[in-house]
Parts: structure tokens; C-alpha cells; sequence
């Protein structure tokens, strides 16, 4: 199945890294990288809100255990404080011109799953402009990188999950989601990054 996605973006510089990969114009990523998925760090003081990934506090959000009965779709409201936790994109521009980021493509694969895989796929638009990467008063190169929370699990594939369970692996399994971003440049040519894998646990 494939669909259109619902995302939330949050856009701030970071330092992180992960990856390997392939795309094109894109060199094994390092043009355009994606970095991983992180979470935002809860403040333990009420009222302050969750701190988002930043320069300073990019932490990695490496995966989860979830279960399919009450979770409804990932990422997911893991300390109940009415939001959903990580699931930030982090993406890097190296190259000296913006460019735009357009979608990420999702493929969830279940190992032992009836179903063939990859289960399912998906797109989901993310619009974001990341700008080209800048030098420094010191003449350092500095890349751009944003974050962008967006829901690469929807609701309706979790309930197809459900509605499948014969055709699962016996709980507990693993749903590995792999993912791509593509964005197109100011030059018009278009980037696609290394891919990288989400690990998520699930319970009955």
C-alpha cells in the first residue's frame, strides 16, 4: 500500500551522524545525508515543553518496542504527555546551494512475515528548505541540517497489521523500516540520500 503521510517539521541546526547509501547526484550520501532519527530530550521541570534536537542535544532515537494492540502508529506518545516522542528526521545539505526537501519513502519489512516483503511502502511529503552549507569566520565549512518529526507508520497501516496477524511472525517480531529522503536542489537536479534503518520491537 502507499499513501500520503502527515508530518510535523521542526527546523534547527544539529551535530550528529550516521550512514551509508545511494542516490542520485548524491555520491553515497554525502551530498545530501540523512543523518538518522532522534528524539527530543523531556524537560524534567514543569511546565517547560520537550527540547526539540538542536546543535547542542541531537540525541538518537535508535527504536522502539511497541504493541500492536494499543499503539497507533509510530512514532508514538511513549510518557503520555500528549505528544508524540522522536521520529526527527535529521537530514545535512554539504553542498553550497539550498535544496529542497520534497518526501521520504518507507519500506517495512517483517522478517518471516506471510505477507512478502516489503510489507508495505509508503511516501510522505516533508517541505522543507534546507539551506547550503556556509563557511565560518574561521573558514571552516559548516554543513545545514534540520530535523523533521513526521509519522513513518501511520494509523492504517498499523490497523492492517492487526487485521493480518495470521499472516505475522509469532510475537514478539521485528519491523524493520527503511527509509530514503529525496529532495531537488535550486540547480534543478535531484538528491536522494542513503538509506537508513528503523528497528522497532513488537509485542502482542
Amino acid at each position: 500500500m502507499r499513501r500520503s503521510g502527515v508530518m510535523v517539521a521542526a527546523a534547527c541546526l544539529a551535530l550528529a551522524g550516521c550512514g551509508g547509501g545511494s542516490g542520485s547526484n548524491n555520491n553515497q550520501g554525502s551530498s545530501v545525508r540523512f543523518l538518522g532519527v532522534f528524539q527530543e530530550t523531556q524537560e524534567q521541570v514543569a511546565p517547560a515543553a520537550d527540547r526539540l534536537p538542536d546543535q547542542d542535544n541531537a540525541v538518537g532515537d535508535t527504536g522502539r518496542v511497541i504493541s500492536l494492540s494499543s499503539v497507533l502508529a509510530i512514532p508514538n506518545d511513549q510518557n503520555n504527555d500528549g505528544d508524540l516522542d522522536g521520529g526527527f528526521l535529521g537530514i545535512e545539505n554539504n553542498l553550497d546551494f539550498a535544496i529542497n526537501i520534497e518526501f521520504v519513502d518507507v519500506a517495512i519489512f517483517i522478517p518471516g512475515a506471510k505477507l512478502g516483503n516489503p510489507v508495505t511502502t509508503d511516501r510522505t511529503s516533508l517541505s522543507i528548505s534546507l539551506p547550503g552549507a556556509t563557511i565560518d569566520e574561521n573558514g571552516q565549512r559548516k554543513t545545514t541540517k534540520v530535523f523533521a518529526q513526521t509519522i513513518f507508520v501511520p494509523p492504517d497501516v498499523i490497523a492492517f497489521l492487526n487485521q493480518n496477524q495470521t499472516l505475522l511472525p509469532p510475537f514478539p517480531f521485528t519491523m524493520n523500516i527503511k527509509m530514503t529522503i529525496t529532495g531537488t536542489a535550486d540547480t534543478g537536479d535531484e538528491f536522494t540520500t542513503n538509506e537508513v534503518t528503523y528497528t522497532v520491537q513488537v509485542i502482542e
